[in-house]
């Protein structure tokens, strides 16, 4: 028998491909690279537009169904994340890789404990009661393969009797192939900053949501936002399911603050990922006490002018996330981040694909981060502001310790925690997908 030279020689995936204007076309272009990359393993691959489901057309659905019973595929991949997958749904609301044609799909997950109860629940509130279980339902069918990077939301879920921890197989965010590809390549210094931030605040988000509107949420979100600015590496999750618990039952049943009631998972994901990455993030950025560069923003554009005014943050541009952001992370002397508040004990690919690229970059402290890469996480992860400063000063201030830690980590990332990585372990060596 003759061993193919490709590891995913023959493998025909089904892949899903977002919208090219969703979340500023950022995730249209990883899923883009990440398909290539799988091309470059050897797969055969099937991209289904996901546009055509979210605009209900039956003719697109029925079309996509055709096509993919014709490929003959193996297996579905959603990507970039979980998310493109659970939206391939008929007008009467079966997946059409669940339901109808039964495929082997994996979901990668995202901010799973947020991102599953927007996309099965719907923000309308039109169902309130029954919401665990359509989520167990819409979760925790066989044919669904989960990999999530956070153990935190793996627990909750276990927790709220939604999905079996046991069910959920781990990972480590993997750097995108685009960022692992300039890592190898010579330095260009056409982007570059001695001190930057790449990312979005939501401010106006914050300002506007309905939450603001009821004094008991707002409260509550204020209080969870306070708490978040105390100690910056607790879980806005965490921080606000127990500022719920604290308010009286007839408060909380009131309001419908019960995970199996609609306006809990709108209430909650908005506070969690809007108001707490806002926070969270305003609160280390205005902490810096030295200058940096803001690049992105793109969520909210029109902001640039009241971040400058307001809290002395400038905003370059917008970086495109494949031609300019891997630029961006090699040229800097230094990246600081926030993970999204939407992790719990997880890291976002922003990390990975820095240090992929070349670059290096301090963030709050991820548990899961830490077990992954041991002691040398400690090298990039920051507990408080003192010590963020205090990163970032011993970094800027020594360029031979920083190029030494950034090449130690780089080497790392591009071992183990590289898209190709996860896909020789996930679609190879594990072979989930198969049984």
């Amino acid at each position: 028998m003759v061993t193919p030279t490709l590891p995913l020689s023959g493998l025909r995936v089904v892949t899903t491909l977002p919208p090219a204007t969703w979340f500023g076309g950022v995730d249209y272009a990883f899923a883009m690279d990440m398909a290539a990359e799988l091309r470059s393993l050897g797969a055969d691959l099937l991209p289904i537009d996901v546009a055509g489901f979210v605009d209900r057309n039956p003719g697109h659905v029925r079309d996509a169904i055709q096509a993919i019973q014709s490929f003959h595929p193996d297996l579905v991949m959603s990507l970039p994340n979980a998310g493109y997958a659970l939206v391939c749904n008929t007008a009467e609301g079966e997946n059409i890789f669940r339901d109808i044609l039964e495929l082997p799909t994996i979901l990668i997950w995202d901010h799973g404990l947020h991102q599953f109860s927007r996309l099965i629940l719907g923000s309308d509130g039109t169902s309130p009661r029954g919401c665990l279980e359509r989520l167990r339902v819409g979760l925790g069918n066989p044919h669904f393969i989960h990999y999530s990077p956070d153990r935190g939301h793996t627990a909750a879920l276990d927790r709220l009797g939604i999905l079996s921890a046991a069910k959920v197989r781990q990972f480590v965010h993997f750097a995108f192939p685009v960022y692992a590809r300039c890592g190898g390549q010579p330095f260009d210094g056409a982007i570059g900053s001695r001190l930057a931030f790449a990312g979005n605040l939501y401010v106006e988000g914050s300002r506007n949501l309905p939450s603001r509107n009821h004094p008991v949420l707002a409260g509550i979100e204020a209080r969870m936002a306070a708490r978040k600015r105390a100690e910056i590496t607790c879980s806005c999750w965490d921080l606000l399911m127990d500022e719920i618990q604290r308010c009286e039952e007839s408060i909380r049943d009131g309001l419908d603050l019960d995970p199996d009631r609609a306006p809990f998972w709108s209430f909650v994901n908005d506070a969690v990922q809007v108001v707490g990455t806002t926070e969270s993030r305003l609160t280390v950025l205005t902490g810096l006490r030295r200058e940096f560069d803001f690049f992105g923003n793109f969520m909210e554009p029109a902001m640039a002018g009241p971040l400058f005014e307001q809290y002395g943050i400038r905003v370059r541009r917008n970086l495109d996330c494949i031609s300019e952001l891997p630029l961006l992370y090699q040229n800097s002397e230094l990246i600081v981040d926030v993970i999204n508040a939407g992790y719990i004990s997880g890291i976002s690919p922003k990390v990975p694909s820095c240090l992929a690229s070349g670059g290096l970059i301090v963030f709050d402290y991820k548990q899961d981060f830490r077990e992954a890469l041991g002691e040398a996480a400690d090298l990039v992860m920051f507990r408080n502001l003192d010590e963020m400063r205090s990163l970032i000063d011993g970094y800027l201030g020594n360029p031979r310790k920083r190029r030494a830690v950034a090449l130690e980590l780089q080497q790392r990332v591009l071992r183990e925690f590289t898209f190709d990585a996860f896909c020789r372990r996930v679609l190879v060596e594990e072979s989930a997908w198969h049984c």
